[in-house]
């Protein structure tokens, strides 16, 4: 194997490392957010609190443009790769494109990369790999959005149940005077040899 040939495949290596990392973000992405989400729909759940659940939109939409800017990089790198790999990219066709090009990077000529270039942000405008177009994947879009739906759906189910279950009781409590009869004993009793004395009570106490 020349030299050359050996810095290409150093090249390539570097370049797959880079594109690994970057997916295996994503994936951890997506699990962090199924993960919130469950967790929040299992705390409004328990404590019967709606609103809660309409919490879970704010990291969902967090991650979603998060994975984006991931995917995003790595698709330009996934770029990057096969334009080293095949030795040249081809040039873009429109001129507008061609000046993000730097001529100290890129032979706009031939299309060859330098050795170990790791530049990947001209694929970025060239190939349409932006944040924002990303973010409008299918895939990416009907991911996140689902999770959205979902999360709506649980807040108005958990609403319905939760108005349900609740029940307004009305008590007349309407009191009269007439109705109250108190029994008020003014004297009380005299106990005499542990007996209660009274009209009828018999006096124990012997007399000399």
């Amino acid at each position: 194997m020349t030299a050359i040939e050996e810095d290409k495949r150093k090249h390539l290596e570097f370049i797959q490392g880079v594109i690994n990392r970057h997916n295996s973000n994503s994936f951890t992405i997506k699990g962090w957010t199924i993960t919130i989400s469950a967790a929040l729909y299992a705390l409004a759940g328990t404590i019967k609190e709606p609103s809660i659940v309409l919490i879970s939109i704010a990291p969902i939409v967090i991650f979603w443009g998060l994975d984006a800017f991931y995917l995003s990089n790595e698709r330009c790198f996934v770029d990057l790769y096969n334009a080293v790999a095949n030795g040249s990219f081809v040039l873009p066709k429109k001129e507008t494109y061609k000046k993000y090009f730097d001529k100290t990077l890129f032979d706009n000529e031939t299309g060859e990369i330098s050795n170990f270039n790791m530049n990947f942000k001209k694929f970025e405008i060239w190939k349409n790999n932006s944040w924002v177009a990303v973010l409008k994947l299918k895939t990416i879009l009907g991911f996140y959005l689902s999770l959205v739906v979902i999360s709506l759906i649980i807040a108005s189910l958990l609403y319905v149940f939760t108005v349900s279950e609740t029940k307004i009781i009305e008590v007349d409590a309407n009191l009269k005077s007439s109705q109250i009869e108190l029994k008020v004993k003014t004297e009380p009793p005299i106990i005499i040899n542990n007996f209660y004395s009274n009209e009828n009570s018999v006096d124990t106490v012997s007399k000399e």
